[in-house]
């Protein structure tokens, strides 16, 4: 396992997902590039690349840079970014869709966003910030997603949390009359999405850190209709499939999902962890303590085809022992695993090389 300091500022990182073909690699030199967002910047702030030069050791000489977009008229409209996942040319970050860790839910939290990979090897070359696209959900994922669960039995939130996240955002909505009021509701739980990955058919996995099932389990749930969103400015966000991790987690340790990435096809690479992070006055854990005990493991699960939704089961790939924040995966063409990890005062990128 070998770790490189990658001087990002800020110093939160989150997941982690494979961008640029043979062609651009080959441009500038690189054997391997991965985007990761900066989730305490606005979203035309928060992509940083992490390239590797050609050549060179796989434990030596990797690069971060910044990449900072244009969003037009949603310029510092948005916050929170915690995935992103590429497809056809784009890379796409989410944002969390959550609050902060007192509550209560922020509409600046709820968009998703994409910017084409080549605007990015343009900007690299000739400077310029390339065009984010930025479609501002006002919590409409966040009911797509909460209806999509509606028969999953989830892990009950607690009273601390539906006073702060649910009913407090539900006042503030009707005090201030906002656009999205009345898309939250007393029955929600808040929604906390942390990875994300594409599968086959454009259908975009959202691996949530909270909720998780009353076993403990972790839950994935697809959005159906992300081009749908880009091309049309009235679409709401629709979510179908819902997948639970059945050997994943616990009731004594309940896990969430942190990050996404896929093999090919639905094989996928995920990293699990707590619900939350301790010390920190999260609300979560004021309600369920056990949500801070489960460690960060690399696991390998397949979606079945033609199936809507269930559970599967998965395997473990690496158990990360004492190192709590791992925040990214990303598995390369010669099937070494690549993690961000952000730990206090910086983000590092560590590689697992399998033989």
């Amino acid at each position: 396992m070998h770790e490189t300091d990658l001087h990002l500022e800020p110093n939160e990182a989150s997941d982690l997902c494979r961008v640029f073909g043979p062609d651009l690699l080959t441009r500038h030199g690189w054997d391997r590039a991965f985007a990761t967002v900066l989730d305490e910047a606005t979203a035309e702030d928060a992509l940083a690349l992490l390239v590797h030069p050609a050549g060179a050791p796989l434990d030596e000489d990797w690069a971060a840079m910044r990449v900072l977009t244009d969003a037009g008229p949603n310029a510092g409209r948005t916050e929170d970014a915690e995935a992103c996942a590429s497809r056809d040319g784009y890379v796409y970050l989410v944002g969390s869709q959550f609050g902060k860790k007192a509550g209560p839910l922020a509409a600046k939290r709820s968009w998703i966003a994409r910017v084409s990979e080549q605007s990015i090897a343009d900007a690299l070359e000739h400077g310029g910030r390339p065009a984010l696209e930025v479609v501002r959900l006002r919590f409409g994922l966040h009911r797509a997603i909460n209806d999509a669960l509606a028969d999953v039995k989830l892990l009950p939130l607690g009273p601390l949390g539906r006073q702060v996240y649910v009913d407090a955002t539900i006042t503030i909505g009707e005090r201030k009359a906002k656009r999205w009021s009345g898309t939250v509701l007393p029955t929600d739980h808040p929604v906390n999405i942390e990875a994300a990955e594409f599968r086959p058919d454009g259908r975009l996995l959202l691996g949530l850190r909270y909720p998780v099932t009353a076993d403990g389990h972790p839950v994935l749930v697809e959005l159906e209709n992300v081009d749908e969103l880009f091309a049309d400015p009235d679409a709401v966000p629709r979510c179908g499939n819902v997948w639970v991790l059945g050997d994943v987690g616990s009731v004594e340790a309940p896990a969430g999902f942190r990050a996404l990435d896929t093999r090919g096809g639905d094989s996928f690479d995920a990293i699990i962890g707590d619900l939350d992070a301790s010390g920190k006055s999260a609300t979560v854990l004021a309600d369920h303590p056990e949500g801070a005990r489960a460690d960060s493991e690399h696991v390998r699960f397949q979606l079945p085809p033609d199936t809507n939704g269930g559970i599967v089961s998965a395997d473990v790939v690496h158990h990360f022992g004492d190192i709590r924040r791992i925040e990214g995966v990303a598995v390369d063409h010669e099937g070494h695993a690549h993690y961000v990890i952000d730990e206090e005062g910086h983000v590092a990128l560590r590689t697992l090389v399998f033989d």
